[in-house]
């Protein structure tokens, strides 16, 4: 009798696997739905956006994780998303499915555009943010002149990526899980030195040569079209046909 594996659909019998073998393709199934990745992305905010307003599309994101991950019945998202004046900073650490989700619901969000990723890291070990997710509204201020630096695009960004670092383990060791959402804007936008300044922000996401959320989902979503050297030489390396 032939039998499958739900999750890789695979014959067991014509490829004659051991109960071990069906046993550890089942246990690597379950541990790739249980991979947690992290991914880090700045945009440009709409300007002119109040406090309310701001809350409305932190509102809005953080439903719709929920509604991904109940969906997939996967481990909840957790990360922050800071939102300055004119530019936002997310930080998402949540499943591959989860996270190719979001990317793409991204575009759903009118007020967000010039989306950028800045890093992205399969299998982390532990999360930053331990206590899940979080939407900030940080006090608004006007951006002071444009940040002008000796250091290459990915040095900034593996500096913003230590700022971050460093305010999740503000966030984990002093924000209290109870009422943890409004506890975290509150302790965040009181600690400035922890919070990558928005001119960084508008640095990285002005960058051209920084992926954008549009090309990575097209490059990761298409099929690979790789023409071999011997398909466009003539006459053909290979005989088609025993008798040639």
């Amino acid at each position: 009798v032939s039998t499958q594996s739900t999750g890789s659909q695979i014959d067991y019998e014509s490829t004659r696997l051991s109960l071990l073998d069906v046993a550890m393709d089942k246990l690597r199934m379950g541990n790739k739905k249980g991979m947690v990745h992290r991914i880090f992305i700045s945009t440009k905010l709409e300007s002119g956006l109040g406090k309310k307003e701001k809350k409305a599309i932190g509102s809005k994101i953080d439903k719709y994780l929920k509604q991904c991950t109940t969906q997939l019945s996967h481990e909840n998202a957790s990360g922050v998303l800071l939102m300055y004046s004119v530019h936002t900073l997310i930080c998402l650490e949540a499943s591959q499915e989860v996270i190719m989700m979001f990317l793409k619901e991204l575009d759903n969000v009118p007020a967000l555009s010039s989306c950028k990723i800045l890093s992205f890291t399969e299998n982390v070990a532990s999360r930053l943010f331990q206590h899940g997710w979080a939407d900030v509204s940080l006090p608004q201020r006007p951006l002071e002149q444009k940040l002008e630096t000796s250091d290459t695009t990915s040095q900034v960004i593996v500096g913003m990526m230590q700022q971050v670092v460093k305010l999740s383990e503000y966030v984990n060791h002093n924000v209290p899980k109870v009422n943890y959402k409004a506890r975290c804007e509150t302790m965040i936008s009181s600690q400035i030195q922890l919070i990558v300044p928005e001119e960084t922000v508008e640095y990285v996401t002005g960058d051209k040569a920084v992926i954008s959320t549009d090309s990575y989902v097209t490059k990761y979503t298409r099929p690979v079209d790789i023409v071999l050297d011997q398909e466009i030489v003539w006459p053909i390396a290979v005989r088609l046909f025993p008798y040639m």
